[in-house]
């Protein structure tokens, strides 16, 4: 018995052996070299740092390029997925959520989905502030502006999450910013109503993608172009759908996987055209150029913007589609934009207050018989890229009891007050952009904390 086990023995650790070396074998003949989704593969790491010295996490990054790139990696992964989600009913990775009838969402949602990251109701004013302001440059430019937020998939099909995340009970991020934004007047597009009154009737997103569609961005663009005098609905013609997407999240889960979604193709073509070239829909900067419409448009976008912008440049004899953040409001100037149409996904919203947009700090005619302020304010100068002649400020303060809705203004030292966008880092953060002779001698910044306005000077930093 002992001697007709040793073969089955050995047979067994041998067949071990190849499956433990098979993968790391395989780089030498064909490793992985295909990201897939949001993934960025490891290069191979150098021994030494850009100062000559010793690369001390020389080891770890190798460990990590041999993570990325061992043969099969891919396939391996799809197989496990599948083996989870067919037995568990779940997927093995913190990326893609599975949802019911095999529907995937981008597991960065959920906190929106919860309610479990709410913005402070500070917060919710300072965005609205920061796109208030933007709104405010726009029209002393003679440039119309619009803003909207692109829904998160499980906000307008929440029916296939997964019965063990519980939706939020109380209003959301978005709901929240965009009360606060018809407080300060600011345009904007409800895009959660639009798409919730056609999902039922039609599939606006992708199952295994984490965006809208075309249908769903012909929808949004539809609404974005009424509110900015576009409109009517662009003749389209009929559409039909065509297998032609492969999802993001069903590439994340299922890295070896080739089905395609169907999505739906028009009938009518764009005729707008790049003068520049396209190499993709992901290009930080497109231009596009229509000969049969009129106007300029500069759209600062996301992702959810890769199916946007072409039924948005269709309508403007020239278009600016950047992916510019934090935005820089010099582009209008550069591109002789008439209009400015902003779009942020819901999970991003928090890049309002952490983000400043680029643009000079409007002049402000206020009552400076402030209160000597019993708070701490800090910030760093440093030249303004992109914005001759300015400089930027930018910091936080600690002020206790400060008025959620109080603006941030600085008394410059040539006598006149700015008021600073309320994001950049730190608890209470603001920014200016001014110029280089205002911030050249002594500053004060002015808060209003429990209905009383105060002043500290501002511990500036060069």
């Amino acid at each position: 018995m002992k001697r007709s086990a040793k073969p089955g023995l050995a047979a067994f650790i041998g067949l071990f052996l190849a499956l433990s070396i098979l993968p790391s074998a395989g780089m030498l003949a064909a490793p992985t070299t295909r990201a897939v989704g949001n993934e960025q593969l490891a290069l191979w790491p150098q021994l030494h740092t850009a100062d000559g010295g010793w690369n001390r996490a020389y080891l770890s990054e190798v460990s990590d390029y041999l993570a990325d790139h061992i043969a099969f990696r891919h396939s391996f992964a799809t197989l496990y997925a599948r083996l989870c989600s067919g037995v568990f009913g779940t997927l093995p990775g913190e990326d893609v959520v599975l949802g019911r009838e095999g529907w995937l969402y981008y597991a960065e949602t959920l906190p929106d989905y919860q309610g479990t990251a709410q913005l402070t109701p500070r917060q919710c004013w300072a965005a609205a502030r920061a796109l208030a302001l933007i709104q405010e440059y726009c029209q002393g430019q003679g440039v119309d502006f619009v803003f909207t937020i692109a829904p998160n998939k499980n906000s307008i099909y929440p029916q296939y999450m997964p019965a063990r995340y519980r939706p939020a009970a109380s209003p959301g991020n978005a709901s929240r910013l965009a009360d606060c934004l018809r407080q300060q007047g600011v345009a904007y597009v409800d895009l959660f109503s639009v798409l919730r009154q056609e999902a039922g009737q039609t599939q606006l997103y992708f199952a295994w993608d984490s965006h809208w569609n075309n249908l769903g961005a012909a929808l949004a663009a539809d609404a974005l172009a009424d509110a900015l005098g576009r409109g009517p609905e662009d003749d389209r013609g009929g559409y039909s759908l065509q297998p032609s997407h492969l999802g993001d999240l069903y590439a994340m889960a299922y890295p070896a996987g080739t089905e395609l979604e169907p999505d739906a193709v028009f009938e009518k073509e764009f005729t707008f055209t790049y003068p520049n070239g396209l190499r993709s829909a992901e290009d930080i900067t497109i231009r596009t150029q229509n000969p049969d419409a009129g106007g300029s448009l500069l759209l600062f976008r996301d992702s959810f913007g890769n199916a946007l912008y072409p039924f948005l440049a269709q309508r403007y004899g020239a278009a600016c589609i950047s992916r510019a953040m934090p935005y820089n409001l010099t582009y209008l100037e550069r591109e002789q934009a008439d209009t400015l149409a902003i779009e942020l996904v819901e999970r991003n919203l928090r890049w309002l207050v952490e983000r400043p947009t680029l643009m000079p700090a409007p002049v402000r005619q206020v009552d400076q018989s402030w209160q000597p302020g019993d708070f701490a304010a800090s910030a760093v100068c440093t030249e303004a890229a992109g914005l001759e002649g300015y400089v930027e400020v930018t910091g936080s303060i600690r002020c206790p009891g400060l008025d959620p809705d109080s603006p941030i203004y600085l008394q410059g030292a040539d006598g006149l007050v700015y008021e600073a966008t309320p994001a950049g880092e730190g608890e209470e953060p603001f920014t200016l952009y001014l110029p280089a002779a205002a911030a050249d001698g002594r500053l004060e910044l002015a808060v209003r904390a429990g209905g009383v306005w105060q002043a500290a000077p501002l511990d500036l930093t060069r």
